[in-house]
């Protein structure tokens, strides 16, 4: 997996070393980022050079999720999702 930039994103003052998870399909780099409002964690993209940051309340609500929840995002965003 590609590392993106050690840039830090605006409002972050400090970042942790990145670490990655991936398989065939996808891949994405993560670390946890300091701003002056608290923790967060940045996701990065390395195929579409996207990114995110998260703070805890984004996080909690992702976590709360159920399974399904997910397939459906993925299956709309391949296009294969029921119309």
């Amino acid at each position: 997996m590609t590392a993106p930039s050690d840039d830090l994103p605006p409002g972050v003052v400090s970042a942790e070393p990145w670490d990655g998870i991936g398989n065939e399909f996808a891949g994405v780099r993560f670390r946890k980022v300091h701003t002056r409002n608290g923790a967060r964690l940045e996701l990065f993209v390395p195929r579409t050079e996207a990114r995110v940051l998260l703070d805890p309340m984004a996080l909690e609500v992702v976590a709360e999720q159920n399974p399904q929840f997910f397939t459906e995002l993925i299956a709309m965003r391949l296009g294969s999702a029921d119309r």
